[in-house]
């Protein structure tokens, strides 16, 4: 099978190609994406971080809120009790 192109359709088909070309990406843009979707990366690491602590924090607050709470119903449910009387 052989291909016999014409000077016309190589030309079309160069044009087309180098209308193309511009739309292609260079190791330049490459690397450059690269280094931002690390640092993207490291940023959302970061959020995440700090988002754990916060609810680790925020968790310690909760349980030391109940027993507190639990804590002090038991005091004033047992003064109750002596002082006015089952």
């Amino acid at each position: 099978m052989t291909v016999d192109l014409t000077a016309i359709e190589i030309e079309r088909r160069l044009t087309a190609i180098e209308t193309m070309l511009p739309t292609f990406a260079t190791k330049a843009d490459i690397h450059s994406l690269k280094a931002e979707m690390h640092s993207v990366k490291a940023e959302i690491h970061a959020a995440r971080a700090e988002w754990k602590s916060d609810l680790q924090s925020l968790t310690r607050w909760m349980v030391i809120a109940v027993l507190g709470s639990i804590t002090a119903a038991t005091t004033i449910t047992g003064l109750i009790v002596r002082f006015v009387g089952a």
